[in-house]
């Protein structure tokens, strides 16, 4: 299938600079990436992290979403089920799921609207905000659900 080809040239108009890798920008127009970006650097390219995204996408090789569609399709994100927001002490302690991009997309959206979902083998539970703290207390006290995370 043809693909769209991928613009080299920084955004600001009339700028012939080549754009920094990640922006639409060169370094002259704005390339610097946002002090958000750089926290979740941190924490997305621990030693940590890698590991436990190698144990989960072992896990959840399939979309957990699709899964209860009745569909088959290959996780492409891991998921944190409530939404770590660049605290570290909820980076790694959490819930996790396979999700294919058009359901991490939807979860995503749902997420800026405080619903944290979670597809599970029993269906969707919804999650809030309030509700992170009951939830890995419970994920660490039981090992029910290997759909929960590790155990």
């Amino acid at each position: 299938m043809p693909s769209v080809p991928i613009a080299k040239i920084c955004s600001f108009l009339g700028c012939k600079n080549t754009k920094a890798f990640g922006t639409g920008y060169c370094q002259d127009h704005g390339a610097d990436r946002s002090k958000s970006y750089s926290e979740n650097a941190k924490l997305y390219n621990s030693i940590a992290w890698r590991k436990k995204r190698v144990a989960m996408r072992t896990k959840f090789p399939i979309c957990s979403a699709c899964l209860l569609e009745g569909k088959v399709t290959q996780t492409d994100h891991i998921d944190h089920v409530v939404p770590h927001r660049r605290i570290p002490d909820r980076f790694l302690p959490n819930l996790f799921q396979g999700l294919c991009l058009p359901h991490h997309t939807i979860k995503t959206n749902l997420e800026n609207k405080g619903v944290y979902r979670h597809y599970t083998e029993n269906g969707i539970v919804d999650y809030k905000e309030e509700d992170y703290a009951s939830v890995i207390r419970e994920k660490f006290n039981s090992e029910r659900s290997h759909w929960s995370g590790e155990k």
